[in-house]
Parts: structure tokens; C-alpha cells; sequence
């Protein structure tokens, strides 16, 4: 995307849901480097400003880094350099490429962790954000199925996060199905969301490759979470 909006001016539109996915990992970064709630959420609204009017992305090369190393590397180069220009007027002019209003209270964002490192909640907010965004596309797709309604049930329940697993039989008495079928329903949305979220990778990483290792990273990076 970064490659072909160089060119296009079109391609600006994927470059904003690169920024939909990735403000909430830099927000956690900024977060964890002590910066207030308001001025976290001011500073990822201004670097993706930056980003996407394309100052940013003239000596990018396709597969020299991580995507998700190099925004970090941008963004903080940007930091950097915004903290230096001192008395510069606050960043803003009415532009807003990406809407950050629902950030959500300073006391419940999981990533203000002490002792953890900026680059360690970094990485985590971006592992949190590519299984949101591939869960947001599998509940794209039930939703346009005919059993919609039963499917979007059944993925609330399979991908729950309490202790206890899914009550199939009462699943399965209410929908006028068998235990199995719920069951089977329920493992091919597991396969389903498997495929979703390894796209996601693959939309970030430069080489078919690489994506098995940035999967385990992530699993990893979740699992340490918990």
C-alpha cells in the first residue's frame, strides 16, 4: 500500500486503515512513555496526519523492515522531532484523517503497566489490534450469511474469554439443532478466523515466509498478556 500510494492518491484510503488499526498500539506506546490520556491521543492523531499527507513514506523499500517496526521508527523519529520545535502552534487545522474520540478512559487502558517497556506494549497493542481487526472481519462475513443470528451467537460464545466453555446443549436446543452441528458450526468458525487473521499478517510482512514466525510472535505476545 505505502509502495503504490507514492503514485496514487487513491491509495491514501488503505493508508487510513493501516491508521484505524495501528493508532491504538502507538497510543499505547506514547501512553507508556508517560504521556498524559489527552496528549497521547493528540500525538498519534498528529503523526498519522503526517503519515498520510505522504511526507513520510518517500524512502520507504519494500521489505527492509517490519511494518509494524517501521511506523514505530517514524513515530518516534516524529516524537522526536515535534518536542523539538518548541512554541511551533499546536498541531490540528481543522484535518482529521482518523477519528481517535473513542480511545476510552485513561484508568481502563490495559496498557499502562508498570514496569513494562514502551516497545513491549507497543507490540502487544499491535497483536491486539491485528485479532481485532480479523474478528471484525469474520463478523462481516456471518453477518451477510442467512443463519446470521445464530452464527454471530455462536462466535460471541466461541471466542469468549471466561474460564467456562460454551453451553452447546442449550445452544443447540434453541436453534433446533444437534449438539454436533453446533459443535462443527463452531470449529469451522475457529478455521475461518484462523484464515482471517493469518490475511492480516500477511497485509504486514513482506514475504509469505515470514508470516508463520509473526503468528507465533503474536500467540506469544497474547499468551504473556494473560
Amino acid at each position: 500500500m505505502i509502495q503504490v500510494a507514492k503514485q496514487e492518491s487513491e491509495a491514501l484510503i488503505g493508508l487510513e486503515r493501516l491508521a484505524r488499526a495501528y493508532w491504538r498500539p502507538l497510543y499505547v506506546f506514547a501512553r507508556q512513555r508517560g504521556s498524559a490520556h489527552d496528549v497521547a491521543s493528540d500525538e498519534v492523531q498528529g503523526f498519522f496526519e503526517h503519515l498520510l499527507s505522504r511526507d513520510m513514506l518517500k524512502n520507504v523499500q519494500r521489505g527492509e523492515v517490519r511494518f509494524r517496526s517501521f511506523l514505530l521508527r517514524c513515530f518516534t523519529n516524529w516524537l522526536a522531532n515535534q518536542r523539538d520545535k518548541k512554541g511551533a502552534d499546536k498541531r490540528g487545522g481543522g484535518a482529521a484523517f482518523v477519528r481517535i474520540d473513542d480511545l476510552g478512559s485513561q484508568s481502563c487502558e490495559p496498557a499502562l503497566i508498570e514496569g513494562q517497556s514502551p516497545d513491549t506494549a507497543y507490540d502487544q497493542g499491535w497483536a491486539r489490534a491485528l485479532v481485532e481487526q480479523a474478528m471484525k472481519r469474520l463478523e462481516m462475513e456471518l453477518q451477510q450469511r442467512e443463519n446470521h443470528a445464530f452464527l454471530l451467537e455462536l462466535r460471541q460464545r466461541t471466542f469468549a474469554s471466561s474460564g467456562t466453555g460454551p453451553d452447546w446443549e442449550e445452544l443447540a436446543q434453541r436453534h433446533g439443532m444437534s449438539n454436533g452441528a453446533v459443535r462443527k458450526a463452531a470449529t469451522g468458525l475457529r478455521l475461518r478466523f484462523g484464515v482471517l487473521l493469518r490475511t492480516e499478517v500477511r497485509n504486514v510482512v513482506s514475504k509469505d515466509e515470514e508470516v508463520d514466525n509473526e503468528l507465533r510472535y503474536l500467540v506469544n505476545l497474547l499468551s504473556t498478556e494473560a
